[in-house]
């Protein structure tokens, strides 16, 4: 709208109208170039999410028989109300990879399920002694 009434006051015969509406254009797409920034700086720098989110997922996944442990949990928004969250969840020494797979495939529907994050990272590991465990964390 700007460069059209330009080009009008320029063919009348003011020549100051085409650069006062190249700054006019230029100012409104740097304000909202700003505007956009500040609205997404929070996704570009990996805001995370509230602590009770935190403690749901993890409630979420303890609730899941054959989970004995998790540690590890990241977790950050990648866009407007999405989630990535990535952590470990431990099961018991010996159990089958199908079983783990299952458990850990549980645990992600369950998360999904009671908190909406659909982007989880799901590691599993085998339960540490008790000993070593407190030492660990």
């Amino acid at each position: 709208m700007a460069a059209l009434v330009g080009i009008i006051f320029v063919a009348q015969g003011y020549r100051w109208a085409d650069p006062l509406a190249s700054v006019f254009v230029g100012a409104a797409i740097a304000f909202s170039g700003v505007y956009l920034f500040k609205d997404n700086v929070h996704y570009l720098i990996g805001r995370a999410p509230d602590g009770p989110f935190l403690e749901k997922v993890e409630r979420s996944a303890r609730s899941v028989e054959g989970v004995l442990g998790i540690h590890d949990l990241k977790a950050k928004y990648i866009g407007p109300g999405v989630v990535h969250a990535g952590f470990h969840i431990e099961v018991a020494r010996g159990t089958l990879v199908e079983e783990a797979d299952r458990i850990a495939n549980e645990v992600g529907d369950r998360i999904n399920q009671e908190t909406g994050c659909q982007h989880c990272v799901i590691h599993v590991d085998p339960a540490q002694d008790t000993a070593k465990q407190g030492q660990r964390r």
